[in-house]
């Protein structure tokens, strides 16, 4: 053979050598309807006509890592894992992933921007399965009826605004519904901070992770958001219930925007999350599952050929009709019934302001577990904003600390 041949990858064909029990970990679907779903729509088709089978288990999201710390342990951890984006770094501090070859994704036409979370030290661990793009979702049919002609330019603008959409019954922004952990992580990324420096360090407890608080902390002070509305557990989201006038949506959301009567342009509006100067870029906040090889794996290379098949057309297409997240391959979405769903559409043509992701640092597991808490402290005037983000940076610190 020619020297510049290339090797064919141990991976391709795997799955039609021997047999075996392939086993996966995930907490991507929460109930047995769309479990069973992703079973038949796109599961079955790679195991068909295989001597391997596929054994899955669910957890719920709060319980993911310990299944996945409690596998580690046990030296019994599932051949595929589902971690959220973020995830990696501190799963590589327990060397629990496998470096997945550059050969599966060669040909699979994924958009680089969801590679942000996936690399480690320059290697692939992990691939973008199932992506959540945030944008600013708005009550357009009250812009209209305010005045209001287009969206906010800055931050300054978009409080402004929230200010006088507020009435006693309408929030004028909902830090709340999406979780105070992602609003907060947009608006860092709207004044242009990072989570943490390229050596995985705290590089939020800067001034730009303050003034992202701090605009919250305003939200809540000028009335345009109201920590005491918050819903119920099980209750629609304040925006969803048309209680508020602006959020943070994801296409996740898009069929509770629908059952909500919010999936026309003429009652919803979306937009990326405005820089704090003019002239700065927006941002997108970018979230979701990852598909991962366990270092574990009794049969890597059948793994490794099954995140080659799910990241193919037209299963990626099938997981994202059961999940409506973002699929990673954008040329996709044309021509599919994914095309109907507006907030993965925007958040795909805004893609490239999507550089805020969670993570990047071991650090940030230990971080995610107490951010919320620690950030409705401070909203909640119990403790000052500065106080949150020293309190988020000491516990990086210590876990950095601590390995």
């Amino acid at each position: 053979p020619s020297p510049s041949s290339t090797p064919t990858p141990s991976w391709l064909g795997a799955s039609k050598q021997g047999g075996g029990q392939l086993t996966l970990l995930s907490a991507l679907l929460a109930d047995p309807e769309s479990q069973q779903r992703f079973a038949n729509d796109v599961l079955n088709g790679f195991f068909s006509g295989s001597s391997y089978t596929l054994d899955t288990t669910y957890t719920s999201p709060d319980r993911l890592l310990d299944s996945i710390y409690t596998g580690l342990v046990g030296a019994d951890l599932a051949d595929l894992v589902m971690p959220p984006a973020g995830w990696v770094p501190g799963l590589q501090r327990r060397n629990a992933l496998r470096e997945i070859p550059e050969s599966v994704i060669a040909d699979l036409h994924l958009d680089d921007h969801f590679l942000i979370s996936c690399r480690q030290q320059a290697s692939v661990r992990a691939l973008p399965y199932a992506i959540d793009l945030s944008l600013v979702g708005y009550r357009s049919d009250l812009f209209a009826q305010a005045g209001i002609s287009s969206p906010p330019a800055t931050l300054d603008e978009l409080r402004a605004l929230a200010k006088q959409l507020t009435t006693p019954e309408l929030s004028g922004f909902d830090p709340f519904g999406p979780g105070l952990r992602n609003t907060w992580l947009t608006l860092l990324g709207s004044y242009g901070g990072q989570l943490f420096t390229s050596d995985g360090k705290p590089q939020f407890d800067r001034d730009e992770g303050l003034k992202a608080l701090e605009f919250i902390v305003g939200l809540v002070k000028d009335g345009s958001a109201d920590p005491s509305k918050i819903p119920a557990t099980g209750s629609p989201q304040l925006f969803f219930d048309k209680k508020a006038a602006m959020t943070l949506v994801s296409s996740t959301n898009w069929p509770a925007l629908s059952a909500a009567g919010l999936a026309e342009s003429s009652h919803l509006g979306l937009f990326a999350m405005p820089a704090a100067q003019q002239g700065k870029d927006p941002c997108v906040l970018q979230t979701g599952t990852l598909l991962a090889v366990s270092n574990q794996s009794q049969h890597p290379d059948v793994a490794f050929e099954f995140c080659h098949y799910a990241l193919g057309a037209s299963p990626l297409l099938a997981a994202a009709r059961i999940t409506s997240a973002v699929p990673a391959r954008p040329d996709i979405v044309p021509g599919s019934d994914l095309a109907l769903n507006r907030v993965l559409v925007q958040g795909l043509d805004d893609v490239k302001y999507a550089v805020m992701v969670p993570g990047g640092s071991p650090a940030w597991l230990d971080v995610d577990a107490v951010i919320e808490s620690e950030l409705m402290a401070a909203v909640t005037g119990k403790q000052p904003a500065s106080a949150s983000i020293s309190n988020l940076s000491r516990v990086a610190n210590d876990s950095l600390d601590h390995g």
